[in-house]
Formats: structure tokens, sequence, C-alpha cells
């Protein structure tokens, strides 16, 4: 068996059938489909159960979030590979076997993604990698919005972009504590795939970027009202450098943070979301030291 593929699914109804049959067409490289579905209620469970059998469908009574539920998945899963997929995304033809064979070349290499594209004309880039810049503090999706040529050859980036990010299932395990299998629970969602790439590139891991693995991606397949996902963009920021920066990194990113957070203070006086985002914060900074502190022995 290769490639164990992960999705999570909340209120993903509208673009799944898409999706998977994209899936399928990739060929015998695809071992199982496992899915989590975080309690929708738009009848995205009973539209699997009834067109897809094959698929290895969990379904939850409560939304346990997009790390958690992918979690669940790589705790049950057997592939060589671990794809971890949006239901917003449409791999084209060969995607997978392009990725894997990138990481057989390579044992170096954890993880490995694909040119994801905007959709529509003319072609435009979803993400070609995450990009870090310390200075600014800021985690982005290399070339967003640029033409496809922005990112012509095969190189290493900081991290895939978890739209559609494949990764060596052996990398994840060694990487993987409570709570952190492979993905840090804290996060809920957002921000979850930039935390396990910084925490694979500690561990001497490095991630491919491989241009002609194609994929659209669509976006907003997550089910979440726009207030949600700026909660979670907003209470996470902060705990992923906390995690995850030496003192060196921390301090090159501060200007960067104080910018972002004071914005979010002003922004929050009149939008209660962004309150309880600061709020909860704060309050999970000590556990966000603790963290890095038993993961990378920095203080």
């Amino acid at each position: 068996m290769s490639v164990s593929v992960s999705l999570v699914t909340y209120r993903s109804r509208a673009g799944l059938d898409d999706c998977l049959q994209a899936l399928r067409a990739q060929g015998p490289v695809v071992g199982e489909i496992l899915v989590v579905d975080n309690a929708s209620d738009d009848g995205t469970v009973a539209h699997l159960r009834r067109r897809y059998p094959d698929v290895e469908l969990r379904a939850l009574a409560r939304n346990v979030g997009y790390a958690a539920a992918h979690n669940r998945n790589f705790a049950r899963a057997r592939g060589r590979w671990f794809l971890v997929l949006n239901p917003d995304v449409v791999l084209r033809p060969g995607f997978l076997s392009r990725l894997a064979s990138a990481l057989e070349r390579d044992p170096g290499l954890a993880a490995a993604g694909g040119r994801l594209l905007a959709p529509g004309r003319p072609r435009r880039l979803d993400s070609a990698g995450i990009a870090c810049s310390l200075a600014r503090g800021r985690y982005l999706d290399r070339g967003r919005g640029a033409a496809p040529e922005r990112h012509p050859r095969e190189e290493d980036v900081f991290g895939a972009c978890g739209a559609a990010a494949l990764y060596r299932s052996a990398a994840l395990r060694r990487i993987s504590v409570p709570g952190e299998a492979p993905f840090a629970e804290r996060f809920f969602m957002y921000y979850e795939d930039v935390d396990l790439a910084w925490r694979l590139r500690r561990a001497g891991w490095r991630t491919r970027y491989v241009p002609d693995a194609e994929a659209e991606h669509q976006r907003g397949g997550s089910g979440a009202s726009p207030a949600f996902v700026e909660y979670h963009l907003v209470r996470n920021r902060l705990w992923l450098s906390l995690r995850n920066a030496r003192r060196r990194e921390f301090v090159a990113q501060l200007p960067g943070l104080v910018v972002f957070q004071g914005a979010k203070l002003l922004q929050a006086l009149g939008r209660p979301h962004l309150r309880r985002a600061l709020r909860d914060q704060w309050r999970g900074v000590a556990a966000c030291r603790a963290e890095r502190r038993r993961a990378w022995g920095v203080g």
C-alpha cells in the first residue's frame, strides 16, 4: 500500500464529488481513503455512505477540529505516505505519483507539495509551498496570485501547504507526541501545517516543492464562518512562534508580532470574536512556552 489519503470534512458536501473523483483517477498509488467528518449537518455523511462505500468513514458527534481529525486518520493509516487533503482541492492526473517519486528519490525529505492553482483563467498560483519571513513574522503561501511561471523549478521550501501535502509516514511518527500526532491539536485549525513544517525542520527533515504536480484549490471548503476563521488565525499566530522559535528567531519576529497584535487589539474594540481570540491567546501562552521547552530545549 502506498498512499493513505486523509480527508477532514465539515459541511463539505458541495465540492466532495470533484475531490474524490480526482483522487480515484490517481490510480493504484492510492491505497486507502480515510475520512473523518466533524459533525456536518449538510448531508455530507449520508452522501459519502451512499456514493463512496469504499471510503473508510468515521463520523463524529462533534467538531474536534481539523488538526485532531487528521490525527485520527493518521492513527489508522497504513500507507508509506500520508496525504493531507482538503475536500475543496481537485488533484490533476499524476499529482500523487510525482510527489511520491520525489520522496522516494530523497530520503531526507519528510514532505512534498505541488503547484496549487486558483480556479479560473488566467492561471494563477494559489500556493507554491509555505514561505517564512522571520523579519516580518509572517508565513505565507509562496506566489499566491502570481503566474505559475513565478516558481518554475523543483526546490526545497519551508513547508508544504496543508491543503494538499504528502508526508513520509515514518517522519511523522518520529516527531509525534501526545496531542501532536502529528498535528498540534491546540491549533484546532489554521497554522497547524506551518507548525508541523517547523517541527519537521527542527528534527532535520526537508520539504520539496514539485511544480509538475498540479492541483486546483477552490478555498472556502471548511464550512466555517469568516469570524470563526479570523478567531483562529489571530489566536494561533502568537502560539506558533512561542512553540517553535528559538530566542534569536523570536527576537527577529518581534517587530512584526507587535504590529500584528497592536492592529488586532484596535480592531477588537468593535469585534467580539477578536476580543475572545486575544483573551484565549494569552491564556495559552504558558502552555506554549512549556511545549517549546519540552520539544526543543529552548527558553
